[in-house]
């Protein structure tokens, strides 16, 4: 009797598994598992901007957030911040979106992101290469090196991620030639995760890629992964900016001007 009231109740639990609800259940932090309507969001992202990226240049506003892993509320609460104003034409996160890059978290992640009511672009970030997280990633947003054009102004997106990937250099040589301006850009606008003095860095790489900057003539690199507001020189000419956390209250924006990009920081 015993022995078929707990086959019964095993029954039970398994059809109130399977019919319960839709939620991702995760065996291994390997799974990669990536629902259709969260594939290739920077591509889709991007193509809403495409009936204006080509117009004439006028001055515009970009919103920068970063780092919104484990700050779930704080998050919600600067999406909600964004969506209160009309001027921001698009957001760039500055990666880490996730603490243990497993499927669920990537897919937290896309379902506040896409509350916002303008298109967001996302990078990689240390944290989002962890376990499977890589392959989790670009299935979800695409390529993690890439560039796009809006109103005359470049705008790299750079993969610099080097411990949680195994390897020795980020693609140095891919970002040297994604900074060329052939002269039709008022402004190229790096992005990357990782600024160059964090210890994922050698010093070779450090220097090697403030020289980019300087061989580039760019005036402004702008990166994640301190969780603080940070702006610097720390080499000389090229300005560093870094992007704080959702947990510091804080919005950094781009106002992109013909002759020059002005840094905002705004408390709410």
């Amino acid at each position: 009797m015993n022995t078929y009231l707990i086959r019964i109740g095993i029954v039970i639990l398994a059809i109130g598994v399977l019919t319960s609800c839709e939620e991702i259940i995760e065996y291994s932090p390997y799974q990669n598992i990536v629902p259709n309507k969260w594939k290739n969001q920077n591509v889709r992202n991007y193509n809403e901007l495409l009936p204006a990226a080509n117009d004439t240049f006028e001055p515009f506003k970009v919103a920068l957030i970063s780092d919104s892993h484990t700050y779930y509320d704080e998050f919600v609460d600067q999406v909600a911040f964004i969506n209160a104003q009309s001027e921001y034409k698009f957001v760039i996160h500055l990666g880490d979106i996730t603490l243990s890059a497993n499927s669920r978290e990537f897919e937290w992640y896309s379902d506040i992101m896409n509350t916002i009511n303008i298109p967001v672009i996302t990078l990689i970030g240390n944290h989002d290469c962890l376990g499977n997280g890589y392959s989790i990633f670009t299935e979800m947003f695409g390529q993690s090196n890439f560039f796009f054009e809006y109103k005359e102004v470049k705008f790299v997106i750079f993969d610099d991620i080097i411990w949680e990937k195994n390897i020795v250099d980020p693609d140095f040589k891919w970002l040297d030639t994604a900074l060329k301006n052939d002269g039709d850009y008022k402004h190229v606008l790096p992005f990357a995760h990782i600024p160059p003095w964090d210890d994922q860095f050698s010093l070779g790489n450090e220097l090697l890629y403030n020289k980019i900057m300087e061989s580039n003539d760019i005036p402004l690199s702008i990166h994640g992964h301190g969780h603080s507001y940070n702006w610097s020189q720390p080499y000389g000419e090229v300005n560093y900016l870094s992007v704080p956390a959702p947990i510091r209250n804080e919005l950094i924006v781009l106002d992109i001007q013909a002759d020059t990009v002005i840094v905002e920081r705004i408390h709410y």
